[in-house]
């Protein structure tokens, strides 16, 4: 460790050194300190006009922690780093192999959410916060133009979570590095990444008995039993990828004397794209005394001086695909964008080792083989039609399919602008997963023959920029969820779940209210299990010291969700799964936060958990598991530009 943290103040010394020299030159552009535009995957989403920025402000410095997101309520367990599953219904986005565990989506990179700054002059953003018990979370981000049109960004973040409760030890890594280049045409244009996950978790199990907690009999929370004091779940993730485009019309010059001079074309034959990616997932579970009582109810144990589970997935995705952009970026407004491709996955599972003759068995290479489809147009001046569609039509998963479509309309009125109302609706047939078909471990054993689950949501929603409001209906044939055995099983009713939900991120001179409220209601609750109301607010006020430069910002975070029989969680399979004994919710989770914005830099103290000074025990958004109690915590994000 100690030579993480020299490695880790090394390059905090080379950014922050190069960030000075930077700030020693004339700004030649004016930027907003706060804020940084970015897109993901590939450079098409950049021409589309798919940008985003990326929230720095005062009122986002202190949602340090990925499982404390702004907009969403999650279970967790009793100290950062550690598994979660957010209260919302869940619902598949994609078709194809899946050999990733939800339970840590948070904490774990893909090559989904890597972003590509979108930059002018370099720049480097660190993030650190502090608390209780030597909890530590620290960010840092680093991306420049190293070369004419070659841009590099790197991050790296680690947290390490001592926990006061027995054996809640977490400590993660993630590092991410990707670059983007294309010629000075834009002919040609090439990005990639490369991804390290790595997370290292210490089971408890939660508490052995909760009324110990709530009734306060033990005041000292270091010495609450809980149910495992060897276990440990080890997560390794890595991968890379490739992306690249040619634009298959060669750009005539508008000015015959300037070569670098072009006529964009608003019609040529587009671009031919291809992207590989290369993903490696390994799982591990440790426990010494695989003989303890949490185990019992269960699958028998088959090695009881030791449990030592693992899993190994490779996986490999090749895709090569068409569409009609050229050389003219647009900013969501294409009248007419296609594109059509074809993508083969290969996934390779390294099988299990039988824990009584010591062979292995279970190696598995599968295939998928799929078309793609991607139209959005505009219909008419204020409205646009999208769709997307993919069919795997050959393989392992042969049959699967999933289609979107979306119809977006923007209300205008003698130029004022009465927001946007959106219609949604998504079809996918999709078989389930290796986790929930095939399983062999010391604690758990299981071969399933499941059918394919099919998924129908509609929606409606209307987006005032500051204030959204909507509905949605999801319908659920072959529903796979894992019971109270903690095994996967499926029910042959259908599941319809209905939600009303509500957005908003205002601003009006002094004060400042962003959050979420989501009421949502199952007719199958044997099945799945929901709050009918969670939500999160906060509220703050700006005070400013020195005019654009200083301002004070106190604010209040407000967590509720109402009484439902949450999941339990499985250390051993990573995994919530259905619990009909224990009853959660109808708590207020109150956090304070004191932000001070200096310049570039957002400092923040904050206390959390504040209703916990009651002596109210009943802080719980997962059984067994306490939350957090009260603690004090210090931050900052400070990003530095040329």
């Amino acid at each position: 460790m100690k030579i993480l943290n020299y490695i880790l103040l090394s390059l905090l010394s080379v950014f922050y050194h190069q960030s000075l020299l930077a700030l020693s030159t004339n700004d030649t552009v004016n930027i907003d300190s706060t804020m940084v535009r970015y897109f993901h995957d590939n450079t098409n989403n950049q021409d589309l006009g798919f940008i985003y920025t990326w929230d720095t402000t005062t009122m986002s410095a202190s949602y340090y922690d990925p499982t404390n997101p702004q907009f969403e309520c999650l279970q967790e367990l009793s100290n950062a780093g550690h598994a979660h599953q957010n209260m919302e219904l869940s619902y598949p986005t994609s078709i194809g192999f899946n050999n990733e565990l939800p339970a840590f989506k948070k904490y774990i990179n893909t090559k989904e959410n890597i972003l590509y700054p979108v930059i002018y002059q370099p720049f480097t953003e660190i993030e650190y916060m502090m608390g209780s018990r030597k909890e530590q979370h620290l960010s840092v981000l680093f991306s420049r133009e190293f070369l004419p049109n070659l841009f590099i960004t790197l991050k790296y973040h680690v947290l390490q979570a001592p926990s006061v409760y027995q054996h809640s030890y977490a400590q993660n890594h993630n590092f991410w590095a990707n670059f983007r280049w294309n010629t000075p045409n834009k002919r040609y244009s090439v990005n990639g990444y490369y991804l390290l996950n790595k997370i290292n978790n210490h089971e408890n199990g939660g508490i052995t008995n909760d009324v110990i907690f709530t009734s306060l009999l033990e005041t000292d929370k270091t010495v609450i039993p809980v149910n495992l004091l060897g276990a440990q779940n080890n997560i390794s993730i890595s991968g890379f990828g490739l992306h690249q485009h040619f634009v298959l019309s060669k750009q005539r010059p508008h000015n015959d004397n300037d070569s670098t001079s072009y006529n964009k074309r608003e019609i040529g034959w587009g671009r031919i794209n291809h992207s590989i990616d290369f993903q490696k997932n390994a799982y591990k579970y440790f426990d010494n005394n695989p003989l303890s009582d949490f185990y019992s109810g269960f699958d028998q144990i088959l090695d009881s001086t030791n449990t030592n589970d693992s899993l190994h997935f490779y996986t490999l995705k090749n895709s090569i695909s068409w569409n009609n952009l050229s050389y003219i970026s647009y900013s969501k407004d294409i009248p007419l964008y296609i594109n059509l491709g074809v993508e083969h996955e290969q996934t390779h599972h390294s099988g299990y080792q039988d824990l009584i003759t010591k062979e292995y068995f279970g190696r598995q290479n599968l295939n998928n083989l799929r078309i793609k489809a991607d139209v959005s147009m505009k219909v008419f001046k204020k409205s646009r039609l999208s769709g997307k569609g993919e069919y795997i039509f050959h393989g392992y998963q042969s049959g699967d399919y999933l289609i979107d479509a979306q119809w977006e309309q923007t209300l205008k009125a003698k130029e004022k602008d009465l927001g946007i109302l959106t219609f949604k609706a998504n079809l996918t047939k999709k078989s389930p997963d290796w986790f929930e078909e095939y399983y062999y471990s010391n604690n758990f054993r299981w071969e399933n023959d499941l059918n394919k689950s099919t998924y129908l949501r509609i929606s409606g929603e209307y987006d005032l920029h500051f204030l959204k409001i909507g509905v949605r209906h999801t319908a659920i044939d072959n529903y796979i969820y894992f019971a109270e055995d903690a095994k996967p099983a499926q029910t042959s009713e259908a599941v319809n779940v209905t939600s009303i939900f509500t957005r908003i991120d205002f601003k009006h001179k002094w004060l400042e209210v962003s959050g979420f409220a989501s009421l949502q209601k199952t007719d199958n609750e044997d099945v799945l299990h929901l709050p009918l109301l969670s939500c999160k607010m906060k509220i703050g006020c700006n005070i400013n010291l020195v005019k654009g430069i200083s301002l004070l910002q106190p604010s209040v975070v407000i967590q509720y969700f109402t009484k439902y029989y949450a999941d339990s969680y499985m250390p051993s399979l990573r995994t919530f799964h259905l619990q009909n004994d224990v009853m959660i919710g109808n708590y207020p989770f109150i956090d304070l936060y004191l932000t001070m914005k200096l310049k570039r830099a957002n400092i923040f103290v904050g206390y959390t958990n504040v209703y916990s000074i009651t002596y109210d025990c009943r802080y719980f958004t997962t059984p067994h598991y306490p939350m957090r109690d009260s603690k004090i915590l210090l931050g900052v994000k400070w990003r530095l530009y040329k």
